[in-house]
Formats: structure tokens, C-alpha cells, sequence
């Protein structure tokens, strides 16, 4: 099998970004103009959503004309294809390649066995198989190109930075990807090298407002709350993916022409899961991070799932009764750890 990666990270094609923190594959020798400037008074007026953390949601964030741009362009406007394998060979034509990612291999072959036998050498407990992303490498159409490059200028930027009260310094990576069958993130809050994410859905068929093919914010149910604890008084440890029925699903964001943008923080659980036919159309969007640049990517400690399961053979944990039982959990959850490391 090919790369299953177990956090996020930046693309490598991305690591080498411009000053202004642009992604080179997607540096303009335009700055800034008026005409997306709209895009940042967006983020500056939207208001924040608490629950289940805190997090903007803006419909409708591209103009009509920008959106109608994006969705109908040849290269993400993908013609239905006959096969998996028909729709590999033409994202490829189009100028899309394999992309690392999480929740995903980069073996093609690999991922086709597997899709056609539904059989997925994943851990059952925490997913249920993996996919493939591919990400566009050189865009054709020129208001596509501009608006991309906007995502991932320095003004942008700013402006996320701004809305979420960023203080560290940090870089930007911003892309147009599509995501197949199989694709499955389950919950996480992101690593500690992470400073924000933003989505914003540019599906091409209008059916996909009503598929369960998008990003979900969740929370712990009581029993686990613990978690929460521990990675808050632990941040030389960084934070995991942890099984779906840990949590419940608290929001959907499954409008088109929608963004979500949310600060990382040991709060912020998110997860996706995609069985759907991509022969038809693909989940597209236009992915984007703000990353820490004083925390190297992937330099602290790492932690699974079962490290919390203190009671052992995955039973759940008493659910706390007051703050001092979560206190103890999270107390016994670090010891747990502390001596799975020292074996």
C-alpha cells in the first residue's frame, strides 16, 4: 500500500512558498486587487459559531460570477467517466496528481483492488477504508488561476489572521483538490503545527449538497471528555485521531459555495467520511491551512487513540461526574502513556 498518512501535513509541492507565503506552484505576478477583496471583508464580518467550537461558516462566499467560474471550468467540471480507472486517467490529463494526504494512499493500483473488493487493510475500531486526493497542480482557466492565487496571498492571508487573533508567525497553503470514494479523516483536532484550515465547497453537481460527502464538526461524548484535558495540560504531546463513536456529529457543512474556517485547538474535532460514486463527480474544494513556522511539522511526540482506552480492551471510560473526574482521567490517560513509552 502506498503512503496512509496519519496526520495532515503540507504538500511537498507547497513547502518551497514565496515570501508572501504564496504557494510557488501558484505564485501570480499580480498582487492583491479589488477584485477579490470582497472575499477578506467576508471573513471580517462574519461571526463566530461557538458550537461545538468556535468557527465562522459564510454561503454563498464567492460571487456568483467567481463561483460559476470554478465550478464550470474544464478541469473541475470533470465530464462523467466510465470507470475508476477512465477517471484517474483523465484527472491526470487535466493536470491533477496524487497528493499525499491523510486518510488516503497514493498507490493507484492499490486503491482500486481495494475499492472493487470493498476490502480495506485499515484499523476497523477507528475507519472504515481510504481513498485517494488529487490535487491541481497548474490552473487553466485564468479568473480560477487569479482567484486561487488570492486564496494564498499574503492579504488573505492576513485577513484569517486577523479574524482568529493569530499571533505566531505562520504560511499559507492553498489548493484546489478532489477527493474519491473511500476518503475517510476520522475525528481529530489537527497537530499542534496547525493553525487554521479553511474549506470552501466547489462541488460541480448540484447533487452534493444532499450526499454524505462533507466535512463534520463533533465533540466527545461525556465518557471521553477526559481527552480534552489531557491535551491541554500536555502540549509537549501531540494530539490524535480517535474512533467515530467517541464523538457525536454536531454540524454538517454541506452547502456548495460555502467556507468553513476554524483555529486548531484541543477542542476543534472535526472528521469527513466519502462512500459515493466519483465517476459522476467528484467532492472538490479549495483546501487551505495556515501553518506554525516556529513548531517544525511533526516534531513533537505522538499519541494513538488506544493510549486513552485506561480501562484496556477498548471499554470506555466512567463518564465524569464533575471536573476532578475528568482531572483523574486525564491524569491516569498520562500515566498509561508514560508507561507504554518507558516499555
Amino acid at each position: 500500500m502506498g503512503t496512509l498518512a496519519p496526520h495532515f501535513r503540507a504538500s511537498t509541492g507547497l513547502d518551497a512558498a514565496s515570501a508572501n507565503g504564496t504557494p510557488s506552484s501558484l505564485a501570480s505576478d499580480r498582487g492583491p486587487t479589488d477584485e477579490f477583496n470582497y472575499l477578506t471583508e467576508k471573513i471580517a464580518e462574519a461571526e463566530f459559531d461557538p458550537h461545538p467550537f468556535p468557527h465562522i461558516v459564510i454561503t454563498d462566499f464567492l460571487s456568483d460570477q467567481h463561483f460559476e467560474s470554478v465550478t464550470r471550468c474544464q478541469q473541475v467540471d470533470l465530464a462523467p467517466q466510465p470507470s475508476t480507472e477512465a477517471l484517474i486517467e483523465t484527472m491526470l490529463a487535466h493536470g491533477y496528481r496524487v497528493e499525499s494526504f491523510p486518510g488516503c494512499t497514493t498507490n493507484i493500483a492499490d486503491y482500486i483492488r481495494c475499492l472493487s473488493k470493498d476490502r480495506w487493510p485499515v484499523d476497523k475500531r477507528k475507519l472504515e477504508g481510504y481513498g485517494m486526493v488529487f490535487r491541481l497542480q497548474k490552473i487553466e482557466d485564468p479568473t480560477v488561476a487569479r482567484l486561487v492565487s488570492f486564496l494564498g496571498s499574503a492579504a488573505f492571508k492576513s485577513a484569517l489572521e486577523a479574524k482568529f487573533a493569530v499571533t505566531r508567525p505562520t504560511r499559507i497553503d492553498t489548493a484546489i483538490q478532489k477527493y474519491l470514494s473511500g476518503y475517510e479523516i476520522s475525528p481529530h483536532p489537527d497537530i499542534r503545527s496547525k493553525c487554521l484550515t479553511y474549506l470552501i465547497n466547489i462541488n460541480p453537481d448540484e447533487s452534493a449538497d444532499g450526499l454524505s460527502v462533507h466535512t463534520r464538526l463533533l465533540k466527545f461524548k461525556p465518557e471521553w471528555e477526559f481527552i480534552y484535558l489531557f491535551w491541554e495540560k500536555n502540549p509537549g504531546i501531540d494530539r490524535c485521531w480517535v474512533p467515530w463513536d467517541w464523538c457525536t456529529v454536531e454540524k454538517t457543512i454541506s452547502p456548495n459555495n460555502s467556507i468553513v474556517a476554524f483555529a486548531t485547538s484541543d477542542q476543534s474535532l472535526h472528521a469527513v467520511k466519502l462512500r459515493y460514486d466519483h465517476t459522476r463527480f467528484q467532492r472538490t474544494q479549495i483546501y487551505g491551512n495556515l501553518w506554525h513556522t516556529d513548531v517544525p511539522y511533526g516534531a513533537l511526540a505522538s499519541v494513538e487513540y488506544n493510549m486513552f482506552d485506561i480501562q484496556g480492551r477498548g471499554r470506555r471510560a466512567p463518564a465524569p461526574t464533575a471536573l476532578k473526574s475528568a482531572k483523574n482521567l486525564a491524569i491516569a490517560a498520562r500515566n498509561s502513556v508514560w508507561r507504554r513509552w518507558r516499555l
